[in-house]
This record gives structure tokens, sequence and C-alpha cells, in this order.
């Protein structure tokens, strides 16, 4: 459990991973937390994974698939209801394309079990590698909001067509 702990809080305490989120997690805070309910707690919500490397089952990040809160600003339903997709990688982990592989895995199995539907892809409009990721995923522009006291990029796709990335 320390090594999963441990990576786990080096990522959300981190800076530049959490640049766009509003800033890092207190690692004490966030450790005490897992602590106290577990390190599975993590991935206990349905649509909550773990990017794991192969070789070790090293955490290398997170990826979630849920239903964007209909309190949240940031929808193009009139019902909010549409899912969200939404990733964190560790440091060292970026610039491999592991976030693309990711979320498009995510996006074609979830497409295979669930009926076609709207997602959402949220990210700071500042964020120029998630803004670019999510277009290559296959996510249009559908406008602009603030939230966290940051302009958001919203982007929007069917889930039946995302996710279909040329690898190579």
């Amino acid at each position: 459990m320390s090594v999963d702990l441990d990576a786990y809080v080096e990522m959300s305490a981190d800076p530049e991973v959490r640049r766009y989120l509003g800033g890092p997690v207190s690692a004490q805070r966030l450790r005490a937390r897992i602590e106290a309910r577990g390190i599975a707690s993590v991935t206990e919500d349905p649509g909550a994974f773990v990017i794991a490397k192969p070789s070790s089952g090293q955490l290398l990040g997170t990826l979630m698939l849920e239903r964007r809160s209909a309190h949240r600003r940031g929808h193009v339903e009139p019902d909010a209801d549409e899912l969200e997709v939404s990733y964190l990688l560790r440091r060292r982990s970026w610039g491999q394309g592991l976030a693309t592989e990711a979320v498009s895995l995510l996006l074609r199995t979830a497409a295979a079990h669930l009926p076609d539907q709207t997602v959402l892809a949220v990210t700071q409009s500042s964020n120029l590698l998630s803004l670019a990721l999510a277009q290559r995923i296959g996510f249009a522009y559908a406008g602009t909001f603030t939230e966290f006291d940051a302009e958001q990029w919203l982007g929007v796709g069917r889930l039946h067509t995302l996710g279909r990335v040329e690898q190579g």
C-alpha cells in the first residue's frame, strides 16, 4: 500500500501536475485521508481507474469517466447529465502518449457497453497540451466558461465516435 500511496500523494501534491487543476493538494492532508479510507478509495467510484505500468503495476496516473455534476458550469445538454472524461498523470509519465492511449481506450471500452451519448472534456484554456489531446481524441470546441478562477475550455463529442486515434 505505501508504494501506491506514495505515488498517488506525489502526483496529487505536485504543483506542475496540478498547475491547471487549482494547484497542489496538501500531501499531509491527502495522506491522512487516504490512510483513513484506504488506497482503494481512490478508485472506489464507478468509472475511476488507475493507469499502471504493466511490468510492475507502478501507478502512473488516474483516469475517470463520470457524470459531470449538474451544479457545475460547463454543460451542453439541458438536463446536464453528460459524461465527463478526465485524467491525471505523474510528471515522469508525461510526453509518452499515455494519456492519449488511456483516454482513448477508456472511451472505446465504454462505447462497447453504453448507449451513445454526449461526453465532455474540460480543461483550462491555457493548458495547450490537454487541449491538443482532447482534439486528437475527437472532442470539438463547444465554448468556454469560468470555473476555479480560470477560463475553461469545453469540448464535446459522442461516445461512439471518440477515441479513434490513429496509432503510430
